[in-house]
């Protein structure tokens, strides 16, 4: 398009001088006619000049359009990607940020394009890594970045990632290089490295690239003598994987049964994989772990009721099942059997310390359902079925309900936050010395139409899950400090209001600091009236984090709460080291009633808290007799159905003015 702009600015500029100079030899041959005088030097003189201004300035013009080309080629390969010097600039830039949390590096290198070379020729070298190329451009994403930093070397730089999220990229990349292979009579092959940098793992850049640099050839070692114990001889076929099948071939194949079996058989689609596959890899070595997939595909395919099994991707099967005589429990049955059986094998064969499969069953109705939405329904079942005992799933209609609620919820998000959907609750808390209230603690409802539309404990874990809650709970914040603008007037002076923290925050502890403090400022609010609830099991797993967080708001007046304490995680550990204001005892801690035992445990409890300085909340409260016990030990205050269930902003300000509340 460049270069097409640059011919007509050319032609346009010729133009104008051929026109420039037809009206100079009209103007003296019809204005300056002198018999005595020849015009004709004086005439080609400027002619000749003109000539040389509109070469010079065409030269220029292809100057820079070649100027131009050069720059937009300087940064990318003969291949497509970017090149080793937009990589470096790259690298620098990442290098200069605060941190490199959230990337990924992945290293590839092309085995045998020598041997392509000198077997074949550079011309089919060339297309060799041209299709490589190909391969891995399949793979990216918005925060991708690829580039080939030598003859058969490829990196990739992943932005805002997961150690899941890079072993998903290896594996789609396994499947398209496995499917093309299938297709060719030279396949391709290729080592793989990638590491990421995360909290407790932490990599500047340079090193970064030297740990994914550093597995990929090890891994290119350890396929080299795979490779060398393929070409020695062998009593069995174990030397070489199951091939995996493309999405489409394996979907033929569904819509191939569905129309021979008809309504003659009952059938359904199971998926199945190992459970953390990738530690097998990792600890025992691919070439063992290509076996065990052989070992499970063998008995997959042999079980009474497969009619076809194939691999369909990294350690994910699919095999159609004849049920035609099975009811669904005598279904369950056969596979966990199966399970079982296939694990006894794998543990007497190679002495792995854990192994089992997961699986997934999805009915297939009749030949109109699509493959693809058979295949889809029986992976969800599969995920379902890890959290099981024993691990398998049958997708069913409630299934199907909370896989399209969740798949609502997620969609209305976004639209429902800008609406203010999601409205500020109330639950008081009272201090049980007096019934008065004494704070409240801020929950959140996702009102429409001023109907309840789902219920938190549905969605928040969903927001939790992707991150939606960091969204929703500055929203939260900011509607708080809002109210605590306009009511604080006619608050109690000691009057304090709770607000949760989600686990997710602590990823970036002193973004959340910072992002708190600006809220603060900007709604003028009094600090000592907020106390932030974190929960025991964040503190326990992010412990240095939280920290962090606490000591950065404590810096302002603000106070902390340990939440959910006793729901789990609860030890003297945990106890020891408290930077927390307060502690408030999980409901789970209480129960519906007090054992003696129990009572001995929360006595001494209060009696350590109490030495320490913390202030003692308990919640989930609903009966006199617990909360005369708590209020003889000196629990401090008390938040539970007994005496307040949550309550709008217009209910709860009515509440507190009301008289003697």
């Amino acid at each position: 398009m460049k270069k097409e702009k640059s011919v007509l600015h050319l032609c346009e500029g010729t133009l104008l001088a051929l026109v420039i100079l037809l009206i100079m030899d009209l103007y003296l041959l019809k204005f300056l006619q002198d018999p005595e005088v020849s015009y004709y030097p004086m005439l080609h003189l400027m002619e000749a000049v003109l000539a040389l201004l509109v070469v010079t300035l065409a030269l220029s013009l292809i100057q820079r359009e070649l100027l131009s080309r050069l720059i937009v080629k300087a940064f990318r390969d003969i291949t497509g990607v970017h090149n080793k010097t937009s990589l470096e600039k790259l690298v620098q830039d990442l290098s200069n940020r605060p941190s490199t949390f959230g990337v990924g590096v992945m290293m590839f290198d092309l085995n045998n394009l020598k041997y392509v070379n000198d077997t074949y020729g550079h011309e089919k070298g060339d297309e060799f890594i041209q299709t490589f190329t190909y391969c891995l451009t399949r793979i990216l994403d918005s925060d991708s970045f690829l580039a080939r930093y030598g003859g058969d070397e490829f990196i990739l730089i992943q932005q805002n990632t997961s150690l899941s999220e890079l072993q998903h990229i290896a594996e789609k990349l396994d499947s398209l290089v496995q499917e093309y292979n299938t297709r060719t009579t030279l396949p391709l092959s290729y080592a793989i490295g990638y590491e990421i940098s995360f909290q407790n793992h932490y990599f500047m850049m340079e090193d970064l690239i030297n740990a994914a640099d550093k597995k990929m050839y090890q891994d290119k070692a350890s396929r080299k003598i795979a490779a060398i114990r393929e070409l020695a001889p062998s009593t069995h076929s174990r030397n070489t994987v199951i091939p995996a099948i493309s999405s489409e071939a394996l979907s033929e194949k569904i819509r191939q049964i569905q129309k021979s079996t008809g309504s003659s058989l009952s059938i359904a689609l199971i998926s199945t994989d190992i459970e953390n596959f990738h530690y097998i890899n990792d600890k025992y070595g691919y070439s063992l772990g290509d076996e065990i997939l052989n070992i499970v595909y063998e008995e997959l395919a042999g079980a009474s009721f497969t009619i076809l099994t194939t691999r369909f991707f990294s350690d994910v099967f699919v095999s159609i099942a004849d049920i035609t005589d099975l009811t669904s429990e005598a279904l369950l049955s056969q596979i966990a059997k199966l399970d079982q059986q296939i694990s006894q094998r794998i543990r007497n064969t190679y002495h792995v310390n854990f192994f089992r499969t997961n699986s997934g069953i999805c009915f297939i109705p009749d030949a109109e359902t699509s493959p693809e939405t058979v295949l889809s329904c029986a992976n969800v079942a599969r995920r379902l079925s890890k959290k099981m005992i024993p691990p398998c799933c049958i997708y069913s209609r409630e299934i199907d309900r909370q896989e399209k609620m969740q798949a609502e919820i997620l969609h209305s998000f976004h639209q429902a936050l800008k609406n203010e959907e999601f409205q500020i609750y109330f639950q008081p808390k009272v201090s049980p010395t007096n019934g008065k209230i004494s704070s409240a603690e801020v929950l959140v409802r996702w009102l429409r139409d001023e109907k309840t539309l789902w219920s938190p404990a549905v969605y928040i874990p969903l927001f939790e899950q992707n991150g939606f809650i960091i969204s929703l709970d500055y929203y939260v914040y900011e509607k708080t400090f809002r109210w605590l603008q306009k009511f604080s007037i006619q608050l109690p002076a000691d009057f304090r209001i709770s607000l949760n923290v989600s686990p997710l925050h602590f990823e970036e502890p002193e973004n959340f600091v910072k992002k708190i403090c600006e809220l603060i400022r900007t709604y003028q609010v009094d600090t000592s009236r907020l106390t932030f609830e974190i929960t025991e099991s964040t503190y326990v797993n992010n412990t240095e984090a939280v920290n962090r967080v606490i000591r950065g708001l404590k810096q302002h007046n603000i106070q902390i709460s340990m939440d959910d304490f006793g729901s789990g995680y609860s030890s003297l550990n945990t106890l020891k080291d408290l930077l927390f204001n307060e502690v408030k005892i999980d409901r789970k801690f209480l129960g519906d009633s007090l054992t003696e035992n129990a009572k001995i445990v929360l006595q001494e409890v209060f009696h350590m808290l109490k030495r320490m300085g913390k202030s003692i909340v308990c919640e989930g409260v609903e009966t006199e007799d617990i909360a005369e016990f708590l209020k003889k030990e000196g629990c401090d205050e008390i938040q539970g159905f007994l005496y307040y269930r949550p309550m709008c902003e217009e209910d709860f300000e009515k509440l507190l003015l009301a008289p003697g509340v």
